[in-house]
């Protein structure tokens, strides 16, 4: 299965936090439950940084660090805002479906 992280935090310099100013939208339990369904998910980069294949990223993001140059799949922000799962998982699949796979 393919293990797919989303980048949803960034580093402040002094602490991390989420990409969204909006509390509802900072709990991200529901996307890990949708997703999990079809990938092997993370939602937290910095944890697992070294143990996924795929970065999930909204676009626009802030810069930040891909320590160890894994492919991104860029989702425009707006999807997660609205929670729009489905559209998401488009994005995913389609990013799958025209490049090459690592695993």
């Amino acid at each position: 299965m393919k293990k797919i992280c989303f980048v949803l935090t960034v580093s402040t310099g002094i602490n991390y936090g989420s990409i969204f100013s909006v509390p509802l939208i900072r709990n991200h339990d529901d996307l890990k439950e949708y997703f999990s369904k079809y990938y092997d998910v993370s939602i937290d980069y910095i944890r697992d940084k070294d143990s996924v294949d795929y970065l999930v990223v909204p676009k626009p993001f802030a810069p930040f660090d891909n320590e160890n140059n894994l492919p991104i799949i860029e989702v425009p922000a707006v999807l997660f805002m609205e929670k729009d799962f489905e559209k998401i998982k488009t994005y995913i699949d389609n990013y799958f479906s025209y490049n090459p796979q690592r695993k």
